[in-house]
């Protein structure tokens, strides 16, 4: 008996030591594991445009990068330069946040290594802190590292596969991170970083002229190279592009802010981005005006393809502006007596040395390049200035209107039947400074370029104010119909005077309307007469300097002033 009883209480030790093994190997795991929702704090942050990109506009190369540029021509007088650049605008965190928190998200949890789901939950977020709301709000999982992903509601889930379409690129957002899970009881944090799935583009006009009115749409070339969807595996965290979809977004521009012409330039930008898909190529996306006006043009039906010379592809949550620079499409005058624009010169990718600017087709008229008499200013005459009256072509204060439509200043230079004693050649003539500066004109040539053609033996000459009103009208959009019909004591005219000065500055050389501050007057040959004495018509130009952007017609006695030459070409 009593040996029976020593075996039962050595059997029931036995038992007791296996127990208690057991519970060594089972209780502590399961008491470690961590219900993720209740133990980690999921802070939410939105990412804006750009978040990872560091934007320098001053180089090329780089995530921050403005493309080359590129030119085009539109075809109806407007030439357009392109660039693509980061969008630098940054949104205001907190209207961001809170246009981003009424929406639902979606936590999934992954083992790094095999990939595995470990665990979802679906929430909201305030405050920028996750919470879940859904019936399984438990996310168990057991010490060690996990990939956490989470996403918003604009996208298609498959398993695994969280697909976005370009529809909804612009509002998907998703977030991943990496944490190491403990079973230390102390509150643990994890921090999302929410970015754009896609990327955004838009568009910034920006002319020498204000805009009016203009509309557009941002197409793709095709049906087939602008992605329509793209899928991201939440197992593996990679991106794959899906097929091709034609596409077409409408684009509205606000109208240019800046105050008629007292600017040097005018934009108008799009009101909204259009959304893209990252990896979408910029040469598969073309812009078509579909109204709107500058220059006096009307850009409706007019289109442009972005197309740099290496691929350029758009990032996920990379913002970017495509910048159209629409140029006034001005006609040069060549050394050899052709007509062409900017392209067709040296300094435009060409061949051919430009002499001067055509103002008038019609009237075949060009002004040149540079002042005449090497830059210097000089008289209108060395005779006796107040009381003589030279030219025949005079007017009275009475039509001294008329003077804005005489384009005689050819023949007020080289005729002598133009001045009042039928003898005198004022282009020839030491007593004209001012004619003869003009007649003397050469224009400056590169090394080894010399007139040929038409030009051989051309004259140049002293514009009448007539010729002068119609450079004015022609390259600044003079406002010509404000002139009165008295000049007595002169005016002061509105005119884009950028724009005139780009007209000569994109090929080396300056403007009348650029370079002296606050103003220069320049010679015209026409004379104004009143019971007195007669009066040399003469143009100053105000510069952006002086706040004017200004021109004034007025009369002087005995000024030394400016020379700029004009020249009729042949056909």
């Amino acid at each position: 008996m009593k040996k029976k009883t020593i075996l039962l209480c050595i059997s029931c030790a036995v038992l007791m030591l296996l127990t208690a093994c057991s519970n060594d190997d089972i209780t502590p795991t399961e008491k470690s594991k961590v219900d993720a929702t209740k133990a980690i704090e999921f802070k939410v942050d939105f990412a804006d445009y750009n978040s990872e990109q560091q934007v320098d506009m001053t180089r090329t190369g780089g995530k921050g990068e403005a493309a080359v540029q590129q030119t085009i021509d539109l075809g109806n007088g407007i030439v357009a330069q392109c660039t693509l650049q980061r969008d630098t605008t940054q949104r205001s965190k907190a209207a961001r946040t809170r246009a981003l928190e009424n929406d639902t998200y979606t936590m999934l949890a992954y083992d790094p290594v095999t990939h595995a789901l470990k665990g979802e939950v679906t929430g909201t977020v305030t405050w920028g802190v996750f919470t879940p709301t859904s019936s399984n709000s438990s996310i168990i999982l057991a010490p060690g590292t996990y990939e956490f992903v989470l996403y918003n509601s604009k996208f298609t889930r498959s398993g695994n596969n969280l697909t976005v379409t370009r529809a909804n690129a612009g509002d998907a957002y998703l977030g991943r991170t990496t944490y190491t899970v403990t079973a230390a009881p102390m509150k643990q944090s994890v921090a999302f970083t929410m970015k754009h799935v896609g990327a955004s583009v838009k568009i910034k006009l920006t002319g020498y002229m204000d805009f009016t009115g203009v509309t557009g749409t941002l197409s793709s070339v095709n049906s087939t190279d602008v992605p329509g969807s793209s899928t991201y595996d939440a197992s593996t965290g990679t991106w794959t592009t899906g097929t091709g979809a034609a596409m077409t977004a409408n684009t509205t521009f606000n109208g240019s802010w800046e105050p008629q012409y007292y600017s040097n330039t005018y934009t108008a930008i799009t009101n909204d981005g259009t959304a893209f898909m990252p990896a979408t190529d910029v040469s598969k996306l073309k812009l078509t005006f579909t109204g709107g006006n500058i220059y006096k043009i009307n850009m409706a039906g007019t289109s442009l393809t972005f197309n740099p010379a290496s691929t350029l592809k758009l990032d996920a949550n990379g913002a970017y502006v495509l910048n159209v620079k629409l140029m006034y499409h001005f006609l040069y005058l060549m050394s050899d007596g052709s007509r062409g624009f900017i392209e067709e010169t040296t300094y435009g990718g060409g061949t051919k040395t430009p002499i001067a600017v055509v103002v008038s087709q019609s009237k075949h008229l060009a002004v040149a390049l540079e002042d005449a008499n090497n830059g210097n200013p000089c008289k209108w005459s060395t005779l006796d200035p107040m009381y003589t009256q030279y030219n025949k072509s005079a007017k009275t204060e009475d039509d001294a209107k008329d003077l804005l439509t005489l384009c005689n200043g050819y023949s007020e230079t080289w005729d002598a039947s133009a001045s009042i004693d039928n003898t005198t050649v004022k282009g020839t003539s030491t007593n004209f400074p001012a004619f003869k500066a003009a007649g003397d004109y050469t224009p400056t040539l590169p090394s080894g370029v010399h007139l040929t053609g038409k030009m051989v033996g051309k004259k140049w000459h002293l514009p009448s104010a007539g010729e002068w009103m119609v450079a004015y009208s022609a390259l600044g959009f003079a406002k010509l119909s404000d002139v009165p019909t008295t000049l007595f004591g002169g005016g002061y005219y509105d005119w884009y005077a950028t724009l005139a000065d780009v007209a000569f500055t994109q090929v080396g050389a300056r403007s009348w309307a650029s370079g002296f501050s606050p103003s220069k007057y320049y010679h015209s040959s026409s004379e104004l007469t009143d019971t007195s004495f007669p009066h040399r018509a003469v143009i100053q130009t105000f510069f952006p300097q002086n706040a004017h952007y200004r021109w004034w017609f007025g009369y002087h006695s005995d000024w030394n002033v400016y020379v700029r030459a004009f020249i009729n070409y042949d056909e």
